[in-house]
């Protein structure tokens, strides 16, 4: 199933986040498949679950839970394990990335990244657009304003941080970074923009260039 079929339906720009107990034929035994990053494990927009509906009842699919305070932008969302990861962002001053509980929607922990990028941008649609990449114990989060950091996904803790326009004279497209973050192994891949830095690769571990 394509990933990208879902997207415009259930993550709108007001980042509102829903569960739905009726894309899978057998809820209650069948668990869904991990989304650590950007358009699924392969970053390919694909999903190989199995037993999925091929047609939802006709009153719609059950409505587990919906949770409204995650702010507002056009990030997706990652899935690892009992818990649900996406940035979100209240105003124009405040982007954050949020840890959910995917059983019942309630907040895990709240790390604030930096401002909104390019808030007068043209058309305006200023906003936080990356989806985290989760691997193992961290994730990595890049905000707007280019504000990149590693982050503990159980504890929400920071281990290292950097800002793309500050650290590296990058300069963003006219939407700001609306970019997720690429990790090979122990390399962290990121495009800072500009002719300092056009493309970066950090150390996963230590947020050192590599």
């Amino acid at each position: 199933m394509k990933l990208s079929a879902l997207s415009p339906s259930l993550f709108p720009a007001a980042a509102s986040v829903a569960c739905i107990l009726g894309l899978v034929s057998h809820v209650p035994v069948l668990r869904a498949t991990d989304s650590p990053q950007w358009r699924g494990p392969a970053r390919n927009g694909s999903s190989s679950e199995t037993g999925l509906l091929t047609q939802w009842p006709q009153e719609g699919p059950k409505l587990a839970w919906r949770v409204m305070h995650c702010g507002s932008g056009y990030a997706t969302p990652s899935v690892v394990g009992d818990r649900i990861y996406l940035l979100g962002n209240e105003g124009l001053e405040n982007e954050s990335v949020h840890a959910l509980s995917a059983a019942d929607g309630s907040q895990v922990w709240s790390l604030r990244l930096g401002k909104v990028g390019m808030p007068d941008q043209k058309p305006s649609f200023p906003g936080a657009r990356s989806t985290p990449t989760v691997v193992g114990p961290v994730l990595y989060a890049l905000g707007s304003d280019g504000d990149l950091a590693c982050v503990e996904t159980a504890t929400g803790a920071v281990r290292w941080r950097k800002n793309l326009r500050s650290d590296f004279a990058g300069k963003p497209g006219p939407w700001a970074y609306s970019e997720s973050p690429l990790v090979d192994g122990n390399t962290v891949v990121v495009t800072p923009g500009g002719s300092d830095a056009t493309m970066l690769a950090i150390d996963a571990r230590t947020g050192e260039v590599l």
